[in-house]
């Protein structure tokens, strides 16, 4: 690993399991190694989840959006590069670039994150030093975006529905359900003829509340000109969980 010019890389070999049907990196697999980098970032400054917790205070986080050029397989070396962009007292955006060993751009992708007080179960003031913290950010957008777009539940009536108990596997460190997870709850709802076809390369995700173990979820599907857009309700569906629009 090494930082330098406020980006943080590093390289890592993919595996067997991080591959879906057709043998390459799924979407979700993807997202799972930013995460970790972002996560390897955050240790390197000394601002991890470890270091955060005893201020009683979790990284939490609220959007991702992807766009993939290029699946690596198994047993191949990548390289992932990740930077702070943008941050004020609410929230700070993170963007990241994956190269596949020859150094070809293999994926983009930018995420919004904030901070969390476990205690009182609101948003905490990002440090106005944040940006000295992780040694500099840098003013380069990966989407030439400020902020991530607004995702919105489309008009039309929903093409299928599926309702899911949460298990425990489902959860993470704080006790509700992995970000991650959200996007295996919307490829369930896929039609099968679009999950058995090639991986589809563009993803935006919106979380907007968490959910808990034993909450029972619904999955509604909107198919619009070969834009899938899932979101995720509460059982009595007074409650948006998340949007998520794949494409």
């Amino acid at each position: 690993m090494k930082l330098e010019n406020s980006i943080f890389e590093e390289s890592y070999l993919t595996s067997f399991s991080q591959t879906g049907i057709h043998n390459v990196l799924t979407n979700n697999s993807i997202l799972s190694l930013m995460e970790t980098i972002a996560g390897a970032h955050s240790g390197y400054c000394h601002y991890s989840f470890d270091e955060l917790s005893k201020e009683s205070k979790v990284w939490f986080l609220l959007n991702w959006k992807l766009k993939v050029y290029n699946r690596p397989g198994a047993d191949e070396k990548i390289t992932i590069k990740t930077w702070g962009r943008f941050f004020n007292k609410h929230f700070t955006i993170r963007d990241f670039k994956m190269f596949d060993e020859t150094g070809k751009l293999c994926a983009i992708a930018t995420s919004k994150w904030c901070l969390i007080d476990v205690l009182t179960g609101k948003i905490a003031k990002l440090p106005e030093n944040l940006a000295e913290i992780f040694f500099g950010f840098r003013d380069e957008s990966v989407f030439n975006i400020t902020d991530l777009p607004k995702l919105t539940i489309p008009s039309s009536t929903p093409s299928y529905f599926d309702t899911y108990k949460i298990r425990r596997f489902d959860l993470d460190i704080n006790k509700h359900v992995h970000n991650l997870n959200y996007l295996n709850y919307a490829y369930e709802v896929l039609p099968q003829k679009i999950y058995d076809g090639n991986e589809l390369n563009n993803l935006e995700i919106s979380y907007k509340k968490e959910i808990k173990y034993g909450d029972t979820i619904k999955s509604f599907l909107y198919e619009n000109d070969n834009i899938y857009t899932i979101v995720i309700k509460s059982e009595d569906e007074s409650v948006i969980h998340a949007i998520i629009k794949i494409y």
